[in-house]
Order: structure tokens, then sequence, then C-alpha cells
């Protein structure tokens, strides 16, 4: 009898050794867990904690387990909208900057050609033609580049409205194309146009679709019209209207390629080539495209042929 007591008592002694042993390990993991949701919760006043550390419980709990998915989790979508909000600050910075540069250069040659107006007495009528001549000019860019900014932000608060109708695209894309006959002209280039089908609808808003179309042609003119050719193509793909304006010109790297769509990078790029622009056109283009339920992307080989492809929902027939 004092040997099964003896047995039982040992029996309840280890498992209470082993409950104790487990409920230490349980509570030195919440502590941990403890510690280390605190530091992520300063990730933001503290860059220097670890963004990537994931939770790590070696409790066979299944609750256990399915809280550490659970927080793993969390971590993901809160990295995710860190790397998001990292991403738009430094993309707001950039776009502020390339903004305030932008508007200093024109504005600062408006002021000095306003100011030897002014003070120049000894002008003549010629001169003060070209000055006014110059100084309007440079007030329409700063216009341009003001309009695009406040379209631009406008649409990423979601705050312009489109209309989505049938469209006829040819007849859309001649007109864009008689609008730029100047620009084509003093490049001494006839734009080489193709369409499969005398008409084609896509559902879009009527303006808008102006405005892409005209963006991508203006973007070649400015871009690739050394190659000497520019051209249009107009089909249906699926159920969809594919517009494809391209050229031959020296084209984009396949290390710009994934950038081009960005606020402002077709500005930087264009600084070194004595080129101008707003750098806006293209990042509106594709906002406008993908508002009407389409997509705008862009294919390159230097050189040979580079290609803006805007695919729009086709009107029902």
């Amino acid at each position: 009898m004092t040997l099964l007591l003896t047995a039982a008592f040992l029996l309840v002694l280890l498992a209470a050794l082993i409950l104790g042993f487990k409920l230490h390990r349980l509570q030195r993991e919440l502590e941990q867990l403890q510690v280390f949701v605190e530091q992520k919760a300063d990730t933001a006043e503290h860059p220097v904690a670890t963004p990537n550390a994931r939770v790590r419980i070696h409790n066979s709990s299944p609750a256990l387990q399915q809280l550490a998915v659970a927080l793993n989790r969390l971590l993901d979508r809160l990295q995710t909208a860190e790397s998001r909000t990292q991403a738009a600050e430094v993309a707001h910075k950039r776009l502020v900057s390339n903004i305030s540069h932008d508007l200093r250069t024109p504005m600062t040659s408006v002021l000095g050609y306003l100011e030897a107006l002014q003070m120049d007495r000894s002008l003549s009528l010629d001169e003060i033609r070209e000055f006014v001549d110059i100084a309007y000019r440079k007030s329409g860019l700063m216009h341009e580049l003001l309009e695009a900014f406040f379209q631009l932000a406008k649409m990423e608060a979601d705050d312009m409205p489109l209309q989505s109708v049938p469209l006829e695209i040819n007849s859309l894309v001649k007109e864009q194309l008689a609008g730029l006959y100047p620009a084509f002209q003093n490049l001494s280039l006839v734009p080489e146009i193709e369409f499969t089908e005398n008409k084609l609808y896509a559902l879009g808003d009527r303006l808008a679709v102006e405005r892409i179309v005209s963006n991508l042609l203006s973007n070649s003119l400015k871009y690739g019209s050394s190659g000497g050719r520019i051209g249009v193509r107009v089909a249906r793909s699926g159920h969809q209207i594919r517009l494809e304006v391209w050229d031959n010109g020296p084209g984009i790297s396949a290390e710009s390629l994934p950038f081009i769509f960005e606020r402002m990078y077709t500005l930087e790029s264009s600084r070194s080539s004595g080129s101008s622009g707003s750098g806006l056109g293209l990042t509106i283009a594709r906002h406008l495209a993908e508002k009407l339920g389409g997509s705008l992307e862009a294919n390159s080989v230097p050189g040979e042929r580079t290609s803006f492809i805007v695919q729009l929902p086709e009107a029902p027939r």
C-alpha cells in the first residue's frame, strides 16, 4: 500500500513538474510575444526596428500556433502598408521638388522679360513683341504643368466622374491627328495609320480618351520623331478595342521601362536631353485608361520600335 502511495505521489509530482514547466514556457513565450508586438508598434517612430521579423511560437498549443499565424498575416499587411507609405512619401517629395524646379525656371524667365519691358525704354517695337511672345509661351508652360498636376490630383482623389458611352475610335484618332498636323508637318513626318475595320466602338468618356490619345501622340512626337516614323494602329482584340501608338525613335531602356508611368519620371529624364514637358502625361493617360476599365502598357526595343498600347472595353454591338 505504501509503495502504491509513493508511486502515486511521484506521478502527481512529475505531472506537476511537467505542468509547471509548460506554464513557465508558455509565460516566457507570451512575454517574448509582448516584447515583439511592442517593438513592432514602435516601428513608425523607430525605423531601426527589424521590419521583417516574424512571430515564432515553439509551444505546440493549436491556439497559440493559430495566434502566431494571425499575427504574421497582420505583420505582412503592416509591412506592405509601411512600404507603400514610404514610397508615397518619396514620390510626393520628388513631385514637389520637380514641380518647384519647373515652375521656378519659366517664372524667372517671365519676370526677367517683364522687368526688361518695364525698365528698358529703348526697346524697339520688334523687341517688345518678341519679349511679350516669350513671356506668353513661358506662362503657357506653367499653366500646362499646373493643369496636369491638378488633373492628376483630382483623379487620385477620385474626384473626376467619367462617362461610359460608345465612342467611334477611328474618327476620334483622326481628329487628334488632324489637330497635331502642324507638328507633324514641322518634323516632315506623315503618320502611318492602320485601321482594320471601318468603325470600331469603345466604351469611354470622350474627353478622357481624347486626352489619352493626344498625350501618346505628343509623347511620340517629342521623343520618337528622330526615327522618322510614327504610326497608329486600331483593332479589335477579343472584347476590347486596342489602340497602339508607335515610333522607331531612340526608345526606352529596359531599366527605365518599369518606371515611365511614374509621376514626373519623363520630366526627370528629359532634363538631360533638353526636352521639355510636364512629366505627367503618361501618368495621367494610364490613370484615365484604368478609370475607364482599360489599361495602358508600353513595350520598347530601343532604336527599333517603341509602342504604347491602350485597351478599352468594346461597346456592345
